[in-house]
């Protein structure tokens, strides 16, 4: 603890105590404690940026966050397709092929086999969902 101490004093340009303070404000970690001490210099531009706008939808925070949970679900609904529509589209080379073929039979099976590949992947993967509030 001694060797941070010394660290901030020495980085930051202060004092024991005030080293000390610092580093018992952020836990321990120095380099965010010299960050803390030191001044933040303003930039000429800063006055000219923007505040990000606050977008009032008229939702509810239930409504919020059911949107929020579809719009999880449908991310991941993408990517099941995403990935399941990647290996069974055929390569531009072997063209369309008669009904019935050896090719759609393979085709079919392949797509099984990922299918069921799939499902026991979600099964071993953590299931998180977002928390929807009950208000």
């Amino acid at each position: 603890m001694e060797e941070h101490i010394a660290l901030v004093q020495e980085l930051a340009g202060v004092d024991r105590d005030t080293a000390v303070k610092a580093l018992l404000q952020t836990k321990g970690d120095a380099v965010a404690a010299v960050d803390n001490l030191l001044v933040k210099p303003t930039l000429p531009g800063d006055k000219y940026i923007p505040a990000k706008p606050v977008v009032d939808t008229g939702l509810s925070e239930e409504q919020k966050a059911l949107c929020e949970r579809g719009r999880w679900l449908q991310d991941k609904v993408n990517v099941v397709f995403s990935v399941a529509h990647s290996k069974i589209r055929t390569p531009p080379d072997q063209g369309s092929s008669e009904h019935g073929s050896p090719q759609q039979s393979d085709c079919l099976e392949s797509t099984s086999q990922q299918s069921v590949e799939l499902e026991q992947l979600q099964d071993a993967l953590p299931q998180t969902t977002p928390e929807v509030s009950q208000s």
